[in-house]
């Protein structure tokens, strides 16, 4: 059986940072910025409780860095605290100059001092480069994605019972589904789902009616009308697709081969005999409700049409 990914368990990062207390040296990325900066918050709060506007915070951003500026920083004594913290944010770290001087500097990061690089969350780092392994050997490093369903749907259930609402799970699946599961992207697609529905319970339909739609989503509807055979829908949502000017003609195209290929895996997959658990770690697939609808809808295509 193929294993899925292992999962971010934000949770337990969390009880470890409190239980064991701040490091040397850190590196938080990843695309689920939400979580990074909540997480780089409680960094902060246990190193500098007096906050950013003590003595003990010094921020330096990138996309360049001065080996001095670094060891300037860190040598510095902690006034009237425990610890200093040096945030460095957005450093190109691929095309660090002096990558050796700040290696054999940020070796020697004392114990009253944390460093802590923060990438953006588009930001794809080069595994192979020296500074890089150094980061994540010698600092925790953190990578921050995108939650498993289980906790993504309980969390999307909080935010809508702290805004006096409630949802069921099929329906906070939905708004996965065409809102993507980021949750900063999230949190005003439930701030305006919360105003605009006039009930208590969050229906399908205002969901529908005023979340904002990724084009990964549209791609996967149009796509699984071509498999109902339903042409004139799917050329109306590609019209829609099109239409939207922030939508490039040429990401579109990606999107529907890459949901093609999705499709084709999954009818091979299932082919071999292959079940849902196996499916979803072959093609990375993170949520039940997707694969299903993966599944489902390679049900309706031949493999040689596909």
């Amino acid at each position: 059986m193929v294993k899925k990914k292992e999962e971010f368990d934000y949770s337990a990062e969390i009880k470890k940072l409190k239980a064991g207390g701040p490091g040397r040296l850190y590196l938080l990325y990843g695309e689920e910025d939400y979580l990074r900066d909540r997480y780089l918050e409680t960094l902060k709060s246990l190193c500098i409780p007096e906050g950013e506007s003590g003595f003990n915070f010094k921020r330096i951003d990138g996309p360049g860095l001065d080996v001095s500026e670094v060891e300037k920083a860190i040598d510095q004594m902690p006034f009237l605290s425990d610890r200093t913290f040096l945030e460095l944010r957005n450093v190109d770290i691929n095309k660090l100059a002096d990558a050796d001087r700040h290696i054999a500097v940020l070796s020697s990061v004392p114990d009253y001092c944390t460093a802590c690089f923060v990438q953006d969350a588009s930001y794809e780092m080069d595994g192979r480069l020296k500074f890089v392994k150094f980061l994540k050997d010698k600092g925790v490093a953190l990578q921050f994605v995108s939650q498993g369903q289980s906790k993504l749907i309980s969390w999307i259930k909080r935010r809508f019972e702290a805004a006096g609402k409630e949802i069921d799970n099929a329906t906070a699946q939905r708004l996965v589904f065409i809102s993507g599961d980021l949750m900063n992207s999230l949190i005003p697609e439930i701030e305006k789902i919360a105003a605009y529905a006039k009930g208590r319970t969050i229906l399908p339909e205002d969901v529908e009616a005023v979340a904002n739609h990724i084009p990964e989503a549209d791609v996967f509807e149009m796509v699984n009308l071509i498999s109902e055979k339903k042409y004139n829908a799917a050329l109306h949502l590609l019209s829609e697709l099109l239409s939207n000017k922030e939508n490039a003609p040429v990401g579109i195209l990606a999107f529907i081969s890459s949901q093609f290929r999705r499709l084709y895996g999954v009818k091979l997959a299932l082919k071999e005999g292959r079940r849902r658990p196996d499916i979803m770690g072959m093609l990375n697939i993170r949520y039940d409700f997707i694969a299903d609808k993966l599944i489902a809808s390679a049900g309706k295509f031949s493999l040689s049409r596909l």
